[in-house]
């Protein structure tokens, strides 16, 4: 059997394949390393647009409900309001509607007293 030679003993040729045969090797490993490293970084990259979602989904709905709480909160202003004024012109109809009553009653009682009178 012949026996192995050392890097000394071997030909040139076989010094550049020995050669091309480690940096393979070492090309190989820094491809599988970046590789892992681009499956890592895709993952986190889901892990984070997962968590923008939520994030934004959360402050989305967060946001419409006090879009819908203000507007709520102005409709029972808008409604405050109306209902104020409208007993504002229900008090308002009922003096007139006295005053009214009380000028038509001495109308007519004037229009008597003054028929009785000639």
């Amino acid at each position: 059997m012949i026996s192995p030679k050392t890097a000394g003993e071997l030909s040139p040729l076989d010094q550049i394949r020995q050669t091309e045969s480690e940096v393979t090797r070492q090309v190989a490993a820094v491809r599988e390393s970046a590789e892992q490293t681009v499956a890592e970084a895709r993952n986190e990259v889901k892990e984070l647009l997962k968590e923008a979602r939520t994030t934004g989904s959360c402050r989305g709905e967060t946001r419409y409900k006090e879009i819908v709480s203000q507007a709520e909160e102005e409709a029972r202003g808008i409604v405050a309001q109306a209902q104020s004024r409208a007993e504002e012109l229900h008090r308002k109809g009922k003096l007139r509607m006295s005053t009214a009553v009380d000028y038509a009653v001495s109308l007519v009682i004037g229009l008597e007293g003054a028929g009785e009178h000639k």
